[in-house]
């Protein structure tokens, strides 16, 4: 999400760009409470001022570079993935675009997490995260409902806590938590779910109840004993 209110000439977004870039680079290193405006500067060579009259301020350029991460994502799902794909397939390569960006990024989300549990600073930056989770909560219930799912708000906050949750303990544990098998399992889940739903609506369809086998009685419904 960017500042809605500035000039997008081609040299502003070209130091921009670099601004975030140097932000993340240097975020990997000490944490964000240790990167300062003139470290950043100082990388960029740019005026410590011409990052505030982009961003506002430190804690605005540190969300800009989680939401711009998410953004590439975005990116990637509604113009690489072919539209003919199936949902699972499409989710595959989600969670496999997903899964790169956090091991290439790792401090994305720990500069993230740290600011929302940071008691001086979730004052500040509260309704900008808000704005962010609602955002990515329209946009998963936008591509499902697109792929044919009847998707609600909660289901799309139900996604949203898989995408946090995982990294959490992969982040915490990342030799016991292997994100990228995590996520497959949740598609094969989804997959097999999805299956078994098509298999009872067939039989429906059919006019056999559900989870009876053709020719078999239900228990205490055969013929009388001794007939």
């Amino acid at each position: 999400m960017a500042r809605k209110n500035i000039a997008r000439t081609k040299r502003g977004e070209r130091t921009r760009n670099q601004i975030l870039e140097a932000a993340r680079k240097l975020l990997a290193k000490p944490g964000f409470r240790g990167v300062t405006l003139d470290q950043i500067a100082e990388e960029t060579g740019t005026a410590k001022s011409s990052i505030l009259w982009h961003f506002g301020t430190k804690e605005a350029l540190l969300l800009e570079v989680l939401d711009s991460a998410m953004r590439d994502l975005e990116t990637s799902y509604r113009h690489d993935y072919p539209d003919d794909l199936p949902l699972t397939e499409k989710m595959r390569l989600l969670l496999k675009d997903y899964v790169r960006l956090m091991e290439r990024y790792p401090e994305v989300g720990t500069v993230f997490f740290g600011m929302l549990f940071d008691a001086q600073l979730i004052n500040s930056i509260r309704d900008r995260v808000k704005e962010m989770y609602r955002e990515y909560r329209e946009l998963i219930v936008h591509h499902l409902t697109a792929s044919g799912v009847a998707a609600t708000e909660h289901l799309a906050s139900a996604v949203v806590a898989l995408f946090d949750g995982v990294f959490i303990q992969w982040y915490l544990d990342p030799e016991g938590v292997d994100m990228q098998k995590v996520f497959e399992s949740v598609v094969s889940g989804l997959e097999s779910f999805g299956s078994q739903g098509a298999v009872q609506k067939k039989g429906f369809a059919e006019g056999r109840p559900r989870g009876r086998t053709p020719g078999k009685s239900l228990p205490g419904t055969g013929p009388p004993r001794g007939s």
